[in-house]
C-alpha cells in the first residue's frame, strides 16, 4: 500500500516541468538576449520594450527566454534585493498578477527540482520514517 501511495503522490501532487536542453546555438542566443534585456531594463525601458530590443526568430525559444528572464528579474530584484513585487511591476510596466504567477511557478519548479534530486539521491521523494 505504501508503494501505491507513493506513486499516487508522484503523479498527482507533483506538477511536471519540462526543462529544455539548449543547443550551443540556442545557448548563445539565450545569453545574448538576456544581456540585451538586462541592458534595456537598466536603461529604464519597460519589459515589453526590453524584449523588443533583441529579436529571436524561433518563437518557442523566444517564449522560453522571455519567461526565464522574468524569473531572473524576480530572483534578482525581489529575492536578491528585497524589492516588493508591486514596485517591480511598476518598474517593468507589467501586472502584479503576472509577477505573482511567475513567482509561484518559480517556487513550484524549485520544489519539484529539489524533490527530484532528493529522489535520485535517496531513492524516493518521500523520506522514510523511523517507525
Amino acid at each position: 500500500m505504501k508503494k501505491r501511495q507513493r506513486e499516487k503522490i508522484k503523479k498527482t501532487d507533483m506538477p511536471e516541468f519540462l526543462f529544455k536542453e539548449f543547443t550551443p546555438g540556442e545557448d548563445k542566443i539565450y545569453e545574448e538576449a538576456v544581456n540585451a534585456y538586462r541592458e534595456a531594463i537598466a536603461a529604464g525601458k519597460p519589459l515589453r520594450l526590453a524584449y523588443e530590443s533583441y529579436a529571436i526568430a524561433d518563437k518557442e525559444l523566444e517564449a522560453i527566454i522571455h519567461a526565464d528572464f522574468l524569473k531572473i528579474m524576480i530572483a534578482d530584484l525581489h529575492f536578491g534585493k528585497g524589492q516588493p513585487l508591486d514596485q517591480i511591476a511598476k518598474t517593468l510596466t507589467v501586472s502584479l498578477e503576472l509577477l505573482l504567477d511567475t513567482k509561484k511557478r518559480m517556487l513550484q519548479e524549485a520544489g519539484v527540482t529539489a524533490a527530484n534530486e532528493f529522489g535520485r539521491e535517496y531513492g524516493s521523494i518521500i523520506p522514510g520514517t523511523n517507525d
